[in-house]
């Protein structure tokens, strides 16, 4: 059974991720390879860094375990999904609106969530949900009000893939570690099965000028950091606190990224995005201190 410090680590190691991950736009502003490329070898640099870690521990079989490597297979495929479709949504859409549509996830994880892991969710999470989406439209505000965008059904439909599919890896790595399957083992398989998947479109994509010290350094950071690191984060956060809030927490991510725009860019952040991280920031408050305990959900 949970209890209150476990639930703080699960927080801190989502937190914690999502502040990682708030770095990824930085670099990738860096990198100059095709997309497909890079996501690629970051999955590629991710799936080294953890194969060291799951070898050491002899955790192999456990990715043959019944039902797991079904579960695995799935959660790989939704992840090179998410990756591949968020990408084609920023290139159809524009950025505004590829992440607005794709950060409708928790949304999505809150609905289906309780039919799939158990528990409930409560009414806590869908106020938070609505004032985390309240934020993320004001540090949107400018790209979805600008004169540049440009709507295609193309695009649309990939924005609501990318969301659908982020939902999906959650909510299977949390069924994942619930049943005892090591957060670096589920994050590996995950990278290994993006690496298969991504790897053909990259190399079409791609020449060999693209292959420069620079953007294998930035894939390396991106692989190890962003994804190793950060993913083995949240998966084992989800053993510890509901999905659902886990998801809500997930939207810190853009919050933090200003901050690195600033400390790296020099880019000072707008008054919209202050004001929509203070209410995303609210949000991730909200679940932490008036949510319950997943033993209370589940009960």
């Amino acid at each position: 059974m949970a209890t209150p410090r476990h639930a703080s680590r699960g927080y801190a190691e989502v937190l914690s991720a999502a502040l990682i991950n708030g770095a990824i736009g930085t670099m990738v502003s860096y990198a100059t390879m095709p997309a497909s490329m890079l996501v690629a070898l970051r999955m590629l640099f991710g799936s080294v860094a953890l194969g060291i870690v799951v070898g050491a521990r002899r955790d192999w079989k456990t990715i043959f375990k019944p039902g797991a490597r079904i579960r695995l297979s799935i959660a790989g495929a939704a992840l090179a999904l998410n990756l591949l479709s968020y990408f084609i949504a920023i290139r159809e859409t524009g950025v505004a609106v590829a992440i607005f549509l794709s950060y409708l996830a928790p949304v999505y994880v809150a609905l289906v969530a309780p039919r799939i892991v158990g528990g409930r969710t409560e009414r806590v999470v869908f106020v938070a949900l609505g004032v985390a989406l309240a934020g993320m439209a004001l540090i949107l505000v400018p790209g979805l009000a600008g004169e540049g965008m440009h709507l295609t059904a193309k695009g649309l439909f990939f924005a609501v893939v990318a969301g659908l599919m982020y939902s999906v890896y959650l909510i299977v790595g949390k069924q994942l570690r619930d049943r005892q399957v090591h957060s670096t083992t589920i994050v590996f398989s995950m990278c290994v099965i993006s690496v298969v998947l991504l790897t053909p479109l990259g190399l079409a994509q791609s020449s060999i000028a693209d292959f420069t010290g620079r953007n294998l350094l930035m894939a390396a950071l991106l692989g190890v950091l962003t994804t190793a690191l950060s993913f083995s984060l949240i998966m084992d956060g989800m053993h510890h606190i509901p999905v659902q809030h886990a998801s809500i927490m997930g939207y810190l991510e853009p919050v933090s990224a200003p901050v690195y725009a600033l400390v790296l860019l020099s880019q000072v952040p707008s008054s919209w995005t202050v004001a929509g991280g203070a209410l995303i920031i609210a949000a991730g408050v909200l679940v932490m201190y008036f949510g319950k305990a997943e033993q209370e959900l589940l009960a």
